[in-house]
């Protein structure tokens, strides 16, 4: 598949996605209570944590290793068997456990279905890494659209019926089953049982690393609400979750859609030059990509969330916007996460991560108890630390200094930002003006903000405006 073939469909995966999930969740959060949603997402750090601990970082290597052979894969899948079997049993024997710490006796039964998501979850490893590698994301695509349809069709009916929170587990359930059954039917292909000491060892070296960064960005994502679950209650956990979940969507569509796929491009590159002008020009789309984003999000908050969710969860809009944040930092760390991949530069990554984790624990020991919107910036601030750290080093790996990445940084940002600012005013004086439905302040924010990202583009024509322009008009006259 070409390269561009390659961003298409990791796009059209990602936004499908993202659309299903919002609107499923949309559906599910009109539905079920605050409540609900808080009681699994108590728990969801440990489920990240030990989907994270029992890949082993092995799915990395493969991706990193030009031609991994059949043993390869079978290595790999065989690995994350044992460990989804030993992860699985944990969760099913320890729900007990957790049901008394967190006094909530409804996930004593969460927590061991959990565990049964937890093991098809960890077999569906292997069958995803085999088609990133080939980079058949078109197929991808059909899969994870297929399965998110399937398991977000039976979590709507089943809330409808009235079984509240095991709507959300049963679509959990139902997801991790029929992401590896399909998996395993559009790939046509099964990895076998070989299991070879050598490779395992060659993989785990270099996917360790990255194994505790990724264990850095779980515990930032997800520590909060299992604090705001133990300590204050679970309808509040459920408003930190969706105002996280909702500001994650956007975002997850960028690093889906451009930074995975760039991982495998980048890495196939063998010519160093090419590889560097490939990485310095995927800089500034990741940074203007993301910040057009941000910048919306932070105006269309409150009429937004009005909009679709409805009055009981309006207390997510500050946290939403505060995570909104967050997550544009975190897609430029994990931009420079991958450079460090690329460049075979892992322990950059697994040093760091320790430092994100120490960061934001420390910030959070220090003000758990001061209410919701300072757990929100427990998170951002552990991910700007470890964002800084990371600028550091993918400066020292493409030889760029300050000045230039300081000047992408500005060349990208400065317009989203007057947009945004355009965009507030215009429903600051609607507001003034009248009482008007959440319609109305959504459709004049959506339009004045492409309105002027737009026309100042068009009148001062910035390098990235420009762009981007070409890109588009480009494939328009196809």
């Amino acid at each position: 598949m070409s390269g561009s073939k390659v961003y298409k469909w990791a796009f059209i995966d990602r936004v499908g996605i993202a659309v299903l999930n919002l609107g499923g969740n949309i559906v599910l959060a009109r539905l079920l209570t605050e409540a609900d949603f808080g009681l699994l997402a108590m728990i969801a750090i440990f489920v990240a944590v030990a989907a994270d601990l029992s890949s082993c970082g092995l799915s990395d290597g493969i991706i990193h290793k030009v031609n991994p052979t059949r043993e390869d894969y079978s290595t790999v899948f065989v690995a994350n068997t044992v460990m989804g079997l030993i992860f699985g049993s944990a969760f099913f024997f320890g729900a007990p456990l957790m049901a008394s710490f967190f006094h909530q006796p409804e996930l004593l039964n969460i927590t061991r279905v959990l565990g049964v998501c937890f093991f098809f979850q960890c077999m569906s490893f292997t069958q995803e890494t085999y088609l990133r590698k080939q980079l058949k994301m078109k197929q991808m695509c059909f899969v994870r659209i297929g399965a998110t349809v399937s398991s977000l069709g039976l979590g709507i009916t089943l809330a409808v019926l009235g079984y509240g929170y095991w709507a959300l587990v049963c679509t959990q359930l139902v997801l991790s089953v029929f992401f590896y059954v399909y998996y395993v039917a559009a790939s046509r292909w099964f990895p076998g049982f070989r299991f070879n000491v050598r490779t395992f060892k060659e993989f785990f070296r270099y996917g360790a690393p990255l194994m505790l960064a990724y264990l850095g960005n779980i515990v930032s994502k997800n520590i909060n609400t299992s604090v705001l679950g133990r300590f204050y209650t679970s309808a509040l956990s459920g408003v930190y979750y969706q105002g996280a979940k909702l500001a994650n969507v956007p975002f997850s569509v960028s690093e889906s859609s451009l930074n995975m796929p760039f991982f495998v491009v980048a890495s196939n590159e063998p010519d160093p030059d090419r590889r560097r002008g490939l990485i310095l020009g995927m800089m500034p789309v990741i940074i203007g990509f993301n910040a057009i984003l941000l910048f919306f999000m932070l105006v269309i908050a409150a009429p937004g969330i009005e909009l679709l969710y409805g009055d009981k969860w309006l207390a997510a809009i500050p946290v939403f916007r505060i995570l909104a944040l967050c997550e544009f930092t975190v897609c430029i760390k994990l931009f420079s996460q991958t450079i460090c991949k690329v460049y075979d530069r892992t322990s950059y990554v697994s040093r760091i991560a320790v430092v994100e984790i120490l960061a934001q624990l420390g910030l959070l020991a220090l003000f758990f108890d001061k209410g919701i919107l300072c757990i929100a910036w427990t998170q951002a601030g552990g991910v700007m630390i470890s964002t800084a750290v990371y600028l550091f080093f993918f400066a020292r790996l493409t030889e760029l200094s300050a000045v230039s990445m300081a000047g992408i940084f500005f060349s990208v940002i400065w317009l989203p930002a007057v947009a945004c600012v355009f965009s507030a005013a215009a429903l600051y004086t609607l507001s003034a003006v009248g009482d008007f439905h959440a319609v109305v302040h959504c459709a004049v924010a959506g339009l004045v903000y492409a309105g002027v990202l737009v026309g100042i583009g068009e009148v001062f024509r910035p390098t990235a405006y420009m762009q981007w322009r070409s890109r588009i008009i480009k494939k328009n006259c196809k």
